[in-house]
């Protein structure tokens, strides 16, 4: 960024001038939308989540709130949080499905349920679809590289052949006029 623009300030700190002029109402206004929707919906006796906050904020304000809004917000967080509906369970989470070793993986069977596929790929964790991921374009380009390597092979055989076929034919043509 050019100095003209950046002025000597780290790109990630704010002007001080902002930081209470703009930035600092706006926050204010996050949290005074968020006590107003979060005692709204615990006075209609309604689930207090991110979704039914940021809904009811449009009620107060016509531009209403985000859900990012009130999780950046570390005080409308904590109102938030001290108030919502959900609680964590305590049990332990379900283990996300153990990746698939590239040599168990078979072939791709054309008829499968892509359906069932699909919730597969849905319960795996990230990890191991990148995993997998990363599997599978290696194996598509060494199967690629083996196909281009065939075709190259194959049109060699060819062109031997058909210049094979030239001499044989130039040849009987020699013969041919030398015993007509």
């Amino acid at each position: 960024m050019s100095s003209k623009f950046n002025h000597g300030q780290n790109e990630h700190e704010p002007y001080p001038w902002l930081e209470e002029k703009v930035y600092a109402k706006l926050r204010q206004r996050t949290i005074g939308l968020v006590k107003r929707s979060v005692d709204a919906l615990l006075k209609d006796k309604q689930r207090v989540s991110l979704f039914t906050v940021a809904a009811k904020s449009r009620e107060f304000d016509e531009k209403g709130i985000s859900e990012s809004a009130i999780l950046d917000n570390q005080e409308a967080r904590a109102y938030y949080e001290q108030h919502r509906s959900w609680r964590g369970s305590s049990r332990a989470r379900a283990k996300p499905l153990v990746v698939v070793s590239s040599a168990s993986s078979g072939a791709v069977k054309p008829g499968r349920d892509e359906q069932r596929v699909r919730l597969r790929y849905l319960r795996m964790s990230k990890e191991a679809l990148v995993e997998r991921l990363v599997t599978t374009e290696r194996t598509l380009a060494e199967q690629r590289e083996r196909w281009l390597s065939q075709q190259d092979e194959a049109l060699t055989w060819r062109l031997r052949a058909e210049a094979a076929e030239a001499r044989l034919k130039t040849g009987e043509a020699k013969v041919a006029e030398r015993f007509p």
